[in-house]
Formats: structure tokens, C-alpha cells, sequence
């Protein structure tokens, strides 16, 4: 056999696998290919189809001949097989051809922080690729989109030959001219977002105004795809649709009289703002109101925008210190039911990254309701998984990690005395036996693992970004991540189960509230530590004697 001399092709050099495009990393002289499923564990008699700049010449020291055949045995995730090819010149190149069974995206031109043209192709398995599709790209993210990061996440807004906006339907999902490439950066997994969304889409309780709006969703669809920039390959990714007014289904800006009706806005740091605490001056002229962006309408098309229906919520929530306000205010400017799923999600995911961060409110037609509700975003730190270099893997089973929400309205909902907090447990143990069981969700998470795996991406994955400083250094292994999210699943929801049921004054989580409560505090004031929200039973954010006394007019007097 000859062995390659270099490593280099053109984007056209394609050749064909049955009409299915092999893509190529030039640098590493691979090649990969998406066909169904149904092929792997199979013998596959294929037709080789070359290209005028590359022609196979032989698979594994097997010359073609003239049939142009050739017979792929036993087609797994991490096979490979080596073809040699000659181009236009006669020069021999070696390259490793695998299948996958999950669709390739192709991305072709130079992208960075502002958008700019590019192409995208796209092979769905088993199927010829995809017209060109003319586009503007660019990098996305806010930490992931830092100067030193490698693996980028990617938005992609598709126009036509005049530039101007094209909607596209991909993989089955909305027809849509913008759309997400997610990377996983920091997942050890690649797929806790995707996974977390599609929990969400199932579990969650349609929003207030489903029956004006049916086809309205709260969390974005998704495919997990592998990914070329070029002739280099760059990984699993997640192709997602675009969270914005279409859809959530929110009403349309009334542009001949200029009034207000769908809004929304997402979350872009944790503030008191943000956690509707409290309540700043706000701007109509600014596209960002302290920590909320504006999404819809956008300031540049309608100008000055309003803030109204966000401030008005957050100064409601800013007065509601005292239990009694805050049960009677909350349902009049949030969705309950949806507020309570998300409060039960964010907390069996331990989702902190998503309290007052990452999170879409918004307001159907503030002309007729001006109630918000929520759709959630941007979920990779979960479920075990954190940011930060220091605290890379959070204790999975220490009480102090079981961290009321910050935002307030969240927070409120474990006060004993709010008046949704029967629902609210009523409705944990519901999930607790469906969509959040022990078993769903190792099932859920272990499942999307294991399609990786098996049609070798992980692997893939894994060599591509081992040691990256993306992942601070550490090294993928997929195979370890599931057998560690089943373990946090299995160790935390027990003792969640206790926490979520327990009596705010009940400080130590032993299951009464008596003196050891108060010595916990006793302790706590006396000697310091690490403050957690238990050991604030009045919920007033400090811990002092007014926390003890809370305690003994439980003990003398009862709720």
C-alpha cells in the first residue's frame, strides 16, 4: 500500500459512499461518513463514487477495479478502513474512513465575533448532501466566547443570493432562517444542555396563554450533529432552533400605532435585578435593561423600547419581603404552574448557573396580560457539572448544596407559608414518579451518551479535544461521565427528596424542628462556616438571633 506523502485536499474533493458525501479532515487524513443506523452492525455491499480531483484506487489493499464496489463488513462506531486514493495528478494519499450514523454539518469560510458570509452543507444519514446553503456566521457565547477558547459555539442566519433573509427547515425541525450550533464546551458529556432542554419541553406545564397560542414552546429543539469548519473536523455539536418571539408565539408589536404587546428578554448576569429583588431605575433608550438583554421587539426597530412589564414585576417582588405580600402578588404578574416546574427542574438539576442567569422571561401581549413566564437556556452546568476550574465536579450529597434559588420568587415557593407550597410539593412528588424518577432520568442522560459511543463521536470527541484548555486541561471520557451522572443522580435525589419536604426552621434536615436547631445556629453565629440557606429559617438573607427566634415561636406556638 502506498502511504500518503501529504494530507491536503480541496473542499470539492468529495467522494461518495452510495451517494452518501465522505468529508475530510485534510490534516488528519480522515474521512467520515453519516448513513442510518440500521446499517451499523451489518454488512453494506456500497458503490464508490470519485470525484474528478480524487479517485479511490483501493479499500484496505482491495483494488476496486472497474465495478467500483466494495463490500463494508460488520460497520461500527470506532471501525475504520483505509482508502487510497490518487487525485487529479496521480499523487497517493492514505485516508481513515468511519461511519456515523448521527447527520455532518459543514460549515466553509472565515468566522469570528461579527457575522460573516459563509457556506453550510448538510448530510442527513443516509441521504445526498444538502443544496449549498449561502449564510452569515459568527461566534456566539459570553463566557464560551472568551479570546482563548478553541471549540466555539456557532449562530448561523441563512440568506439568499441577494443577502437577504431565508428561512430554512432542518432535521424536522422549525422552518427558521436562524439558527444555533451549541458546542458543549465545558460538558464532559457534550449533551446535559441538550438532554436539559428536552426534559423541560416534556416535564414543563404549557404556558398561561397555550390556548391562544398551541404550537408556543418554552425550550428550543434539537439534533446532536458532528461538525466540519472547513476540511477540518471540530466535533459533536448540538444544531439547535433559536429561542425568540416565534417561538414562544408571542404577539406581534403593533408597528402603525406603535403599541406594545409580546416582550422578551433573557437574563445575562446574576444582580439583585435579575433575582427580582430588587428593582432598578430603568432606561427605554438602552437595549439592556441591568442584566436583562432586550430580545423582542428589537430596540432598532422599535424605538424607545419599554421595560414597564419587568420593572412593575421585580418592584412587586422588591416589596414582598413578608410572606403574606408576596402570596398576595405573585400569580398576578408571573405563571405559577410553569414558575413551580422550573423551581422543581432548576433544583433537581442543580442548575445554579440558571437562578437568575440564562433564563428567557417574557410576556405574551402585555396589552391584555402582563404576567410573565419563562423559557429556559443554556443548561451544560448541570447535573454534577460546574464553570469553574476550582470547583470543577460541586459535592453531589452535602446538605449545603441543596441551595435555595436566588431568584426570588423561586425562593419563596419553599416557604412553608406560601400559599402554593402544597402544590408545590404535590407536584414534585408527581414528577418525582414520571418524567424526574430515578430511572427516567439515568435513563435519559445515559441514552444520549451511549448514541455517542456507539456511533463512535465520542471517541472522535475525545481525541479531538483531550487536554484542551477549554476543558482546563482534563480529558473527555464518555464512557466514565455516565457511569458518574447515574451516581449523582443516585446519591442526590434521596436526599433531595428529604430537603425539598422539610420545615424551614428544621436547620440541621433531621426531620423535627427542636433545640438542636438552635445549637446549630448557636454554632453557626459563635464559631462561622459556610453559610447556606437552611440556616436562614425567616428568610431575610442574614443569620442572626432573629432566626433563633423564629425557631422557638415554631416550638412555643406551632405554624
Amino acid at each position: 500500500m502506498l502511504v500518503a506523502m501529504m494530507c491536503c485536499a480541496t473542499a470539492e474533493a468529495r467522494i461518495t459512499i452510495n451517494q452518501c458525501v465522505a468529508w475530510v479532515d485534510t490534516a488528519a487524513c480522515t474521512m467520515l461518513v453519516s448513513v442510518p443506523q440500521q446499517w451499523f452492525g451489518t454488512t453494506v455491499e456500497a458503490t464508490i463514487g470519485n470525484d474528478d480531483n480524487c479517485t479511490v484506487v483501493s479499500i484496505d489493499g482491495n483494488a476496486l477495479g472497474d465495478s467500483n464496489s466494495f463490500s463494508f463488513s460488520n460497520i461500527a462506531g470506532n471501525k475504520s478502513w483505509i482508502l487510497t486514493c490518487a487525485d487529479s495528478s496521480g499523487v497517493m494519499r492514505d485516508y481513515t474512513l468511519q461511519f456515523t450514523f448521527l447527520p455532518i454539518l459543514a460549515l466553509e469560510g472565515e468566522f469570528g465575533y461579527d457575522y460573516a458570509p459563509g457556506n453550510v452543507l448538510l448530510s442527513e444519514p443516509g441521504k445526498q448532501v444538502s443544496e449549498l446553503m449561502t449564510a452569515r456566521i459568527k461566534w456566539r457565547g459570553a463566557t464560551t466566547n472568551t479570546p482563548e477558547k478553541h471549540k466555539r459555539n456557532y449562530s448561523i442566519k441563512f440568506v439568499d443570493e441577494n443577502g437577504d433573509k431565508q428561512d430554512r427547515r432542518l432535521l424536522d425541525m422549525r422552518r427558521d432562517n436562524h439558527w444555533i450550533l451549541d458546542a458543549g464546551q465545558i460538558d464532559m458529556a457534550r449533551v446535559r444542555n441538550r438532554v436539559a432542554t428536552e426534559l423541560w419541553l416534556d416535564m414543563a406545564r404549557e404556558p398561561y396563554y397555550y390556548d391562544q397560542a398551541p404550537d408556543a414552546l418554552s425550550g428550543v429543539r434539537g439534533e446532536m450533529v458532528e461538525l466540519f469548519l472547513g476540511n477540518e473536523y471540530r466535533g459533536i455539536y448540538a444544531l439547535t432552533e433559536a429561542m425568540d418571539r416565534k417561538q414562544l408565539q408571542l404577539v406581534k408589536h403593533d408597528t402603525i400605532d406603535n403599541v406594545f404587546h409580546g416582550g422578551l428578554w433573557k437574563t445575562d448576569v446574576f444582580n439583585p435585578n435579575t433575582g427580582f429583588r430588587v428593582a432598578s431605575e430603568y432606561n427605554d433608550s438602552l437595549p439592556d435593561y441591568n442584566g436583562f438583554a432586550l430580545k423582542y421587539p428589537e430596540i432598532d426597530e422599535v424605538f424607545p423600547t419599554s421595560y414597564r412589564v419587568l420593572y412593575d414585576a421585580i418592584h412587586a417582588m422588591q416589596g414582598s419581603d413578608d410572606i403574606s405580600m408576596f402570596n398576595l402578588r405573585v400569580d398576578r404578574y408571573f405563571d405559577v404552574p410553569v414558575m413551580i416546574d422550573y423551581t422543581i427542574y432548576y433544583i433537581t438539576l442543580c442548575a445554579n448557573d440558571n437562578s437568575t442567569k440564562n433564563i428567557y422571561w417574557f410576556c405574551y401581549d402585555r396589552a391584555v396580560d402582563r404576567k410573565l413566564s419563562l423559557a429556559v437556556w443554556d443548561l451544560d452546568a448541570t447535573v454534577g457539572q460546574s464553570w469553574s476550574p476550582v470547583d470543577w465536579r460541586p459535592p453531589i450529597v452535602a446538605y449545603d448544596y441543596f441551595k435555595h434559588p436566588y431568584n426570588w420568587p423561586f425562593k419563596m415557593m419553599f416557604h412553608n407559608k406560601c400559599k402554593y407550597r402544597q402544590e408545590f410539593l404535590d407536584r414534585y412528588d408527581e414528577l418525582r414518579t414520571t418524567w424526574l424518577s430515578e430511572e427516567s432520568l439515568v435513563n435519559r442522560y445515559t441514552s444520549a451518551i451511549d448514541r455517542l459511543i456507539d456511533c463512535g463521536a465520542a471517541t472522535r470527541e475525545e481525541n479531538k479535544w483531550n487536554g484542551d484548555s477549554d476543558l482546563f486541561g482534563h480529558d473527555l471520557n464518555f464512557a466514565e461521565e455516565k457511569l458518574y451522572i447515574a451516581e449523582w443522580f443516585s446519591k442526590r435525589l434521596p436526599l433531595l427528596d428529604v430537603w425539598m419536604h422539610h420545615h424551614i426552621c428544621d436547620v440541621n434536615v433531621d426531620g423535627a424542628v427542636n433545640a438542636a436547631d438552635i445549637t446549630t445556629l448557636y454554632d453557626y453565629m459563635l464559631n462561622g462556616g459556610n453559610y447556606y440557606d437552611m440556616l436562614d429559617p425567616n428568610f431575610d438573607g442574614v443569620i442572626n438571633a432573629a432566626d433563633i427566634t423564629c425557631i422557638y415561636d415554631v416550638l412555643l406556638n406551632g405554624d
